[in-house]
């Protein structure tokens, strides 16, 4: 069937554009997406409408620091796939060249083949995969392994200076990790609930050396209907690594979890990062799907 489609920029005013938008993402807010630091809806967000329809976007999330954008998006034909995505990447792709960036980015699950064929002739290459991992937590028997000289609390108020300094540490020289401000982690936060409860820090003589950021409610398991939590984010000082302060950490937040009623788990590892995918099986978790990321140079 032949569609005949148009790409516009989104008009963040406009309702019908926002609904739009977390129709086709769903859980999304666009109220919230819309204040992230360093993004402009009107010039990066880019809407496809057939017969007056919007039906697929493209996402611009601008990454300064590390001169790269990631490219999020979304389109929900069963016929046209082709010609619609690659219009709404021709305009998310000349958007990364007026913002001076050096690559674009595109994160995809392993099952798609038709995306990935059409990335490629893109000028798109392969370049990063991501385990995507599951626990079940509720047949899981918890046992939170102290560490000598170590102890863990919950991040407070005025604290989001010393997470922005542990993570920025912690990641530092990793592959896509673009370095975060105060601003960036207090966005997140509102986005993720605003609860800073559930960010656990790990702290060794009164320094904090690693943290790990949970999220309580992520819906529920689309295939059984069991709810769903998540590790976000974790990390560990590197002169701190390989004395049990990430399982330490894991640990502690798996109890968090189970503690808010969640029974499974899932998180996202860098296939590369071999010490943290050793942890993550050994405590029981098991993949589920892969991300693959491409990568495409702005020339």
């Amino acid at each position: 069937m032949d569609y005949k489609f148009t790409v516009r920029n989104c008009h963040p005013q406009d309702p019908c554009d926002s609904s739009a938008y977390e129709r086709l993402k769903p859980g999304a807010v666009f109220a919230h997406m819309a204040r992230r630091p360093n993004y402009n809806p009107r010039e990066d967000l880019f809407l496809a409408e057939v017969k007056g329809e919007v039906r697929g976007y493209v996402n611009v999330l601008p990454e300064l620091r590390i001169k790269r954008v990631v490219l999020d998006y979304v389109v929900c034909l069963e016929h046209g796939l082709g010609p619609v995505l690659t219009e709404l990447l021709r305009h998310a792709l000349e958007r990364a060249r007026k913002l001076g960036v050096r690559m674009a980015h595109v994160g995809i699950h392993s099952a798609e083949a038709a995306q990935a064929g059409l990335l490629l002739k893109l000028g798109f290459n392969e370049v990063r995969v991501h385990y995507e991992l599951s626990l079940d937590l509720s047949k899981l028997v918890l046992e939170v392994e102290e560490v000598p000289g170590v102890t863990c609390s919950r991040l407070e108020a005025g604290e989001e200076g010393k997470l922005v300094k542990v993570q920025n540490r912690c990641f530092a020289g990793t592959w896509g990790f673009s370095p975060n401000t105060v601003e960036d982690i207090r966005w997140r936060l509102e986005g993720k609930g605003n609860c800073l409860d559930d960010v656990i820090l790990a702290s060794a003589k009164g320094k904090l050396i690693g943290y790990c950021w949970t999220l309580p409610d992520c819906g529920e398991d689309s295939s059984t209907g069991r709810s769903k939590g998540q590790i976000y984010m974790m990390g560990v000082l590197p002169k701190h690594r390989g004395g049990g302060i990430g399982r330490r950490l894991l640990q502690a937040a798996l109890s968090h979890l189970k503690s808010k009623g969640r029974e499974i788990i899932d998180l996202t590892v860098d296939s590369g990062n071999y010490r943290a995918v050793r942890l993550y099986y050994s405590e029981g978790f098991q993949l589920s799907d892969k991300t693959l990321w491409y990568e495409k140079i702005i020339d």
